[in-house]
């Protein structure tokens, strides 16, 4: 399941880094935001860190699929008041005609105060046995 994971982080400002994930200089703070539109950064592997400014939103988006009966949630570690993590809203998979599909379970993670976070994506088998799935590190800068 690890190897299949893909996060998509949506930021809600232009303003963002990611670290380790951009690897030229020149896009170093991102892509420029000429539309006034929300910029997208995929994140492929985990661990990984964002930094947002008090305000700020993302979304954290996985591939789940609730037809196995597992469950997908997050918790919060290090400086818990800095972000607030909204609960997941799983999607279903646009008709495909075919059956277990996965869909997508979103978080909206916005960013409280000054500090660094860091968000554990726990899925919780049919037999109750939780594994840790990634980590997602929230850096909470001052203005």
């Amino acid at each position: 399941m690890r190897n299949s994971l893909r996060v998509v982080i949506a930021v809600s400002s232009a303003v963002f880094i990611a670290s380790g994930l951009l690897s030229s200089p020149a896009s170093a703070t991102g892509p420029k935001n000429t539309t006034n539109k929300d910029v997208t950064l995929v994140v492929t592997q985990l661990p990984a860190q964002v930094r947002l400014i008090p305000g700020e939103s993302i979304a954290l988006s996985l591939s789940t699929n609730a037809t196995t009966g597992y469950t997908w949630d997050t918790k919060v570690s290090k400086d818990k008041k800095s972000v607030k993590v909204f609960q997941g809203v799983y999607a279903a998979p646009e008709a495909t005609g075919m059956v277990g599909v996965p869909g997508t379970t979103t978080w909206q993670i916005t960013a409280k105060s000054v500090g660094k976070a860091v968000v554990t994506v726990v899925t919780t088998s049919p037999g109750g046995k939780k594994s840790n799935v990634g980590k997602l590190t929230v850096i909470v800068m001052a203005k």
